[in-house]
């Protein structure tokens, strides 16, 4: 990756991210940045965050800490190439808790795949597949709310055995691939790897720019990824308390 990040890519990606959290996440705009929060899906490091910052004074970093605490989150702060507000993140205490890469891929896959949207009512088939996926019972009936509502503007995909899923969100001239997951008996059959190529078969007959998706380093997925012909365009640093 080089490391002249393309800024125009950058700003983009991160409109896609703030969209497709916003379905699935209540927000709060603050004066320099955005914190995003789901009661009903606490402690998640991608569903619960500080993020878009653009400066990070003590009266942003109170404001963010109260609200995190009133909403009962862990407080994820997201950084994006800021050695500066890193060092005054540390200063108050604060750790490096992981980092975020953010992957496209511009070459159209040349396999054919199969998926099924999911409808609004049809939502639950869904929900479940995701939930066991990420062994997240407790939040089924939240997360069927979600996609239900939302299923108009998002596109949710299941396999064709109802093993794995995936979330594609449209826009900027991309598409976002979210919660990809595959119920734990069914893994290592390639069924993910399925959805990842369907997922490009839309990209290419949308004349989209390319696929993006967005991988945590403790998941250890960046091998699988960079296999499948992804490349990192940017990374987030996130620090918790």
């Amino acid at each position: 990756m080089s490391s002249a990040w393309n800024q125009d890519l950058v700003s983009r990606s991160e409109a896609v991210d703030l969209a497709f959290t916003s379905f699935w996440s209540n927000s709060v705009k603050l004066e320099c940045g955005t914190l995003f929060f789901n009661q009903s899906l606490p402690n998640d490091i991608f569903f619960c965050k500080l993020t878009q910052l653009t400066c990070l004074d003590d009266k942003t970093l109170d404001d963010s800490l109260h609200l995190f605490e009133k909403y009962h989150t862990v407080p994820y702060i997201y950084t994006l190439n800021n050695p500066e507000f890193e060092e005054k993140l540390v200063k108050q205490n604060f750790k490096l808790y992981d980092t975020q890469h953010v992957l496209t891929k511009t070459q159209h896959s040349v396999n054919s795949s199969q998926a099924r949207r999911i409808s609004s009512g049809e939502s639950m088939e869904w929900s479940e597949t995701f939930c066991r996926a990420y062994d997240c019972h407790e939040w089924l009936e939240r997360v069927d709310e979600i996609v239900k509502k939302s299923s108009n503007s998002i596109e949710y995909y299941i396999d064709e055995t109802a093993s794995s899923c995936v979330a594609l969100y449209e826009s900027s001239s991309m598409l976002g691939l979210y919660c990809l997951g595959t119920i734990p008996e069914m893994r290592k059959k390639g069924l993910a790897v399925s959805l990842v190529e369907f997922a490009l078969e839309l990209t290419k007959k949308r004349n989209l720019e390319f696929l993006m998706l967005e991988t945590y380093q403790r998941d250890n997925l960046l091998d699988f990824y960079s296999k499948l012909g992804f490349k990192e365009i940017y990374r987030k640093n996130v620090y918790t308390i």
